[in-house]
C-alpha cells in the first residue's frame, strides 16, 4: 500500500529503472544496484509474524556493506536502524498522524533549510544505530540518520493529498488531513532529498 509515490517519478525521471516489490515477495537473494525501503503498518520487532522484515534487514546489510545506496522511508527507516544494530519500539511520546515540523541538521540542514512540515503516519520510534548521523528530529522523535550509503527517513516526502487520502481510506483513519497535504511543497523536498542522497554515496 505504502508506495514509493515521487520517489520512484524523480528517480525515473532521472534515467534510472526503479523495479518495485511487495517485501512478501522478496527471497533475499535479489540483485540490485539501490534498494528503496518504504513504509507498513506492522512493527519491526514483529518479525516472528511477519518474517519478510528479517529478510529485507538482510538485503538492507548487504547493500551498505557493498556500498550501495540504501533509502529507507518510515518503517523503511526503522529497519535500517534494526539492521545495524538499532532498537525500534512504540514511542513513548504516542503517534504523530499528520503534517508535522521537522528540524534539520548538519546536511539536511542545508539542502532543506532549518525545518521543514511533512507527512508524517507512525507510532514506532528508532535508536541511532552504531555509526549513525541524526540528520533530523521533530519535537517527539528521531525523524532522518544517514549511516554509512544508508538514509533513513521516518517522515514521508513521496506523498501527495491523492495518496493520503486513498491511505486514510485503506486505513480507516477518522481524519481528513489530507487536506494539510502540500504538493508541491513535498515534490520540491522530494527532489532536493533524492539530489542529497545519490550524492552522498557517489
Amino acid at each position: 500500500m505504502e508506495g514509493p509515490g515521487s520517489i520512484k517519478e524523480v528517480l525515473e525521471e532521472r534515467g534510472f529503472k526503479v523495479l518495485e516489490r511487495l517485501a512478501t515477495e522478496i527471497k533475499g537473494n535479489e540483485t540490485f544496484d539501490g534498494l528503496i525501503v518504504m513504509g507498513g503498518p506492522m512493527g519491526v520487532y514483529e518479525s516472528d509474524r511477519y518474517p519478510y522484515l528479517n529478510v529485507e534487514m538482510t538485503l538492507i546489510r548487504r547493500a551498505i556493506t557493498s556500498g550501495k545506496p540504501v533509502l529507507g522511508v518510515c518503517l523503511g527507516s526503522q529497519l535500517i536502524s534494526a539492521a545495524l544494530g538499532g532498537s525500534v519500539s512504540r514511542g513513548e511520546f504516542g503517534e504523530e498522524l499528520g503534517v508535522y515540523k521537522v528540524y534539520l541538521l548538519e546536511d539536511l540542514r542545508e539542502v532543506l533549510g532549518p525545518s521543514i512540515e511533512v507527512f508524517q503516519m507512525h507510532g514506532d520510534t528508532f535508536t541511532l544505530p552504531k555509526g549513525g548521523k541524526l540528520l533530523a528530529y521533530s519535537e517527539k522523535y528521531f525523524q532522518a540518520f544517514r549511516v554509512g550509503t544508508a538514509l533513513g527517513l521516518q517522515f514521508h516526502l513521496e506523498v501527495n493529498r491523492k495518496i493520503v487520502s486513498q491511505w486514510i481510506e485503506y486505513y480507516k483513519i477518522n481524519r481528513q488531513f489530507d487536506r494539510e497535504v502540500d504538493d508541491e511543497r513535498l515534490r520540491r523536498s522530494s527532489e532536493k532529498v533524492i539530489s542529497y542522497w545519490l550524492s552522498s554515496v557517489s
